[in-house]
């Protein structure tokens, strides 16, 4: 009796690709001049502390960090491991704001200290100040004093074109009327562009197959059936 081969597996290697996130890699549309006129410089600020709102994977860290590499800015996050500074020593970009991982009182006297100094705060949220679980009316009134800067939802240009830096960066050749099909069929959103690819390229390393229509309308599927 012959013994029969269990089917073999495609041992895909989780190899590291580089998110290109200079000032040439941004892309401008109308739904984030404005944003991006202030932060670099072609728009005057009318106060030091300004607010900048987009949904994930809008583009607004990528504007945020081009904003900072221009000032000189320290970059503080919940996830950089740097302490909140007692003072400011110059301009200061705070990711995530809204969730509000520093506490009310760190932030208040943040707030308090780019006033009274004239330097520049920049901070990023995902949603609007109403709708922060602020529990401080001295610290939301502080915040309605910032200069507000919304990145809209995109157009399906600026989709295609987030599409075409995505596979880049993967350094994936594509079929252009890919990318139509799959902006006629998905949902409006950065957050799902980078989903879709993440999924397209997984499934053609798997299969040893370039990404086609057929496996893009696998990974539509496979996304909005979860």
């Amino acid at each position: 009796m012959t013994a029969q081969k269990a089917p073999s597996q495609q041992l895909v290697l989780d190899l590291p690709f580089e998110t290109a996130l200079g000032e040439d890699d941004f892309v401008v549309s109308a739904g984030n001049l404005q944003a991006y006129e202030y932060l670099m410089g072609m728009r005057e600020w009318p106060g030091p502390t300004t607010l900048l709102i987009g949904p994930e994977k809008s583009g607004k860290t990528h504007l945020a960090n081009m904003w900072a590499a221009h000032t000189g800015a320290q970059i503080l996050s919940r996830d950089s491991g740097a302490a909140w500074p007692q003072h400011m020593d110059g301009p200061l970009l705070v990711e995530d704001c809204n969730a509000l991982w520093m506490g009310e009182t760190p932030l208040f006297n943040l707030l308090n200290q780019s006033m009274r100094s004239q330097m520049p705060l920049l901070m990023t949220a995902d949603r609007t100040l109403a709708e922060w679980p602020l529990e401080t009316q001295d610290v939301r009134s502080r915040l309605r004093l910032a200069l507000n800067l919304e990145i809209s939802p995109l157009d399906d240009a600026h989709l295609a074109q987030l599409f075409v830096k995505l596979f880049d960066d993967r350094q994936i050749q594509i079929d252009p009327g890919l990318i139509p099909y799959l902006l006629s069929r998905m949902e409006r959103s950065p957050a799902h562009v980078v989903t879709l690819v993440e999924m397209m390229d997984q499934m053609s390393l798997e299969r040893h197959k370039p990404i086609s229509k057929r496996l893009a309308g696998e990974a539509l599927a496979r996304l909005y059936s979860q």
